[in-house]
């Protein structure tokens, strides 16, 4: 049997106790604390943090929907 051992780091954060409460509320059984929280961020690809970084005219909106329904719309055939 062949195992690896991976080193891993540890940090200590402060919480206030307001922030502890509602960690400790959310963290599941047999999940350790680095566990919820990674949880509660979500994946590191997560298409959520893209939201916001293109800034576009209301006509090249329009234009980029207009694409993307005729693009959906050949999918549906």
């Amino acid at each position: 049997m062949n195992t690896q051992m991976i080193a891993m780091g540890y940090k200590n954060i402060s919480l206030s106790d307001k922030a502890y409460d509602r960690l400790r509320r959310v963290k599941r059984e047999r999940e350790s604390f680095s566990d919820v929280v990674l949880r509660l961020l979500g994946p590191v690809d997560d298409i959520s943090d893209l939201f916001g970084i293109l800034s576009m005219s209301d006509e090249e909106r329009e234009s980029l929907f207009e694409d993307l329904d005729e693009i959906w719309g050949a999918w549906s055939h």
